[in-house]
């Protein structure tokens, strides 16, 4: 803004208008004249007039009336106002500040003072049109920063949900204390049935924290998908978020590994505040706590895996929560720890209903008004349904399937064994054929049923009798921990075939142990012939696949898969 300014006078002595005017002119100030208040406020014009000058004393409309109605004309413009007067009084020169005065030029005029006063009003204006443009170019800048916000918080969302979130098994409640979500839940169903669920919650909030849920999103779905193993999964976590993240950052979390055909969870939990696992047999859920630290805290070489399993019942409920809850503050400034969550400790809620019961509590206390952290609850619901529908759900690429045909061998030694789990590879050689990689589930949960039966109850001899208790499976995989551990001796070799044309595709997977083979003339390969909770993988296998065999005294199965490759066209 230039210095020179559109001045408007109102004075309804003529000789003192043409005088100010004369002045001001020649100091090279536009002047717009009116000769009484009223006058001043038709002719004031926002947009145009930059200082009004007015008289107190004046007809029609004194300069108070016309102040505050050229105020309420101005709207959000800032119209200085000089007023004009020989008074002397106080209480009328007060009235002229309440009424929004900025100064006082008293007559008569001395050329010098009206100078000096009107040079300190440009430097005012010029200012304040400074502060304007400031304010509109961030107020634009503040709208491109929401709108790309907004944008990378959909993409943000699009990585880390999935539409297993939208299992009627899981109940999910997320709310963020910035625009980010600094917590994360992943859910994703498994090639063989079941479901993994992560929890997890950075260091920190907004952005910055849920940048490091990208990383962990990509693992968690691309290696679910290949048919990864929890143990296999959580420490390729913890080793990208460690060369990723700053020093200072980590994620608290917690995976549950959901394995429906065997009524059975494995928990790890890695600095976040105790799950809780409410079986209908007990009052009181049994509480996980962490042994394990955070994923991105501490090396490759020093981080360790330590799972908890628990053998379920459909009906028993698993629930899950992050540090915006267990320390959110009650209206009394005492953390949920010592006072809100003590009745979800006692067993005096629900299971059913703990995650709505959470979120009540949550607003009753006034945390979701202010939130000092983000909050995320996830409740589960236990059922052996749970990844039923990842064997139906396909998304057919809609290819044309060309003849394939090819075989490979897969032999594991004892330390293979031991530090390997060779599903995921053999899984991504069989699905390189177009048509069968439709069928990647159902050819998972026969390859992971056939190594499981080799290595568990041929290699390691363990005993599926011991799955009798709930209990008992805990039992049994701790057995198989230890037996594992400690092979020195074994192999399990798997052999696939695949012929195909453009009729029929052919799948031959056999899987041979070193074991002492098993009767297996006395199966039974009835689903719903057994209330027992173990030896219904087989029969599983008995309805997907169209042939099973066994030879070599129960050494080595061989099952046949077909399908028809015109379904995909």
């Amino acid at each position: 803004m230039k210095s020179a300014l559109t001045i408007l006078i109102a004075d309804d002595n003529p000789s003192d208008r043409l005088l100010l005017g004369a002045m001001l002119k020649q100091f090279g100030h536009h002047v717009v004249v009116a000769k009484d208040g009223q006058e001043a406020v038709d002719l004031f014009d926002p947009a145009v007039i930059q200082l009004v000058c007015l008289d107190v004393r004046m007809p029609h409309k004194n300069g108070w009336e016309a102040a505050v109605e050229i105020q309420n004309l101005s709207l959000d413009s800032f119209i200085p106002i000089v007023f004009l007067s020989g008074v002397t009084d106080p209480v009328a020169l007060s009235n002229c500040l309440e009424v929004g005065g900025a100064d006082f030029i008293a007559k008569p005029y001395n050329p010098a003072l009206v100078t000096a006063k009107l040079n300190a009003i440009a430097r005012l204006l010029v200012m304040q049109k400074t502060l304007e443009d400031q304010r509109d170019a961030m107020a634009w800048y503040n709208e491109q920063l929401v709108h790309e916000q907004e944008m990378a918080k959909e993409i943000y969302e699009n990585i880390t949900h999935s539409n297993c979130l939208n299992d009627p098994a899981l109940t999910t409640y997320h709310h963020a204390s910035h625009t980010f979500n600094g917590d994360v839940i992943l859910a994703a169903y498994k090639p063989n049935g079941g479901m993994h669920l992560l929890l997890g919650d950075f260091t920190g909030h907004g952005l910055s924290a849920a940048i490091g849920a990208l990383p962990l999103a990509d693992i968690f779905f691309d290696w679910t998908k290949k048919g990864f193993l929890m143990r296999q999964i959580i420490p390729e976590m913890n080793a990208r978020l460690k060369s990723i993240l700053p020093a200072n950052m980590f994620c608290s979390a917690a995976f549950i590994d959901i394995k429906a055909n065997e009524k059975n969870v494995e928990v790890w939990n890695g600095g976040l505040p105790d799950l809780l696992f409410f079986s209908q047999s007990k009052k009181e859920p049994r509480r996980l706590t962490s042994k394990n630290f955070p994923l991105g805290a501490v090396s490759p070489t020093i981080f360790e895996c330590v799972v908890e399993p628990i053998s379920y019942v459909p009906g028993d409920t698993l629930i899950s929560f992050s540090d915006g809850v267990y320390e959110a503050a009650d209206r009394n400034e005492v953390m949920f720890c010592e006072s809100v969550l003590k009745p979800l400790y006692r067993g005096d809620v629900k299971p059913s209903d703990s995650i709505d019961w959470l979120i009540d509590r949550l607003k009753a206390e006034g945390v979701l008004d202010n939130p000092h952290d983000d909050i995320s609850c996830l409740g589960i619901s236990l059922d052996t349904c749970i990844g039923a529908n990842s064997l139906t759900d396909q998304e057919f690429a809609g290819l044309v399937d060309f003849p394939a045909d090819f075989s490979f061998e897969y032999k594991l030694s004892a330390e293979s064994l031991r530090t390997t789990d060779p599903l995921p590879y053999v899984l991504q050689i069989i699905t390189t054929v177009p048509g069968l990689s439709s069928y990647s589930s159902q050819v998972f949960m026969i390859l992971s049923e056939l190594y499981s039966n080799a290595l568990e109850h041929g290699v390691l001899e363990l005993d599926s009798s011991k799955k009798n208790t709930l209990d008992g499976f805990s039992v049994y995989y701790k057995e198989r921990e230890q037996a594992l551990a400690s092979l020195k001796n074994g192999f399990v070799k798997i052999s696939a075939k695949v012929v195909s044309d453009k009729q029929l595709g052919q799948l031959i997977l056999e899987v041979e142990d070193s074991g002492r083979g098993f009767d297996y003339e006395s199966l039974d390969f009835t689903l719903g012939s057994t209330e027992v909770p173990y030896n219904r993988g087989l029969a599983l296998l008995h309805q997907i696949c169209q042939e099973i065999g066994f030879s070599n005294g129960g050494r080595t199965v061989t099952a046949h898969f077909h399908w028809r490759p015109e379904k995909n066209n």
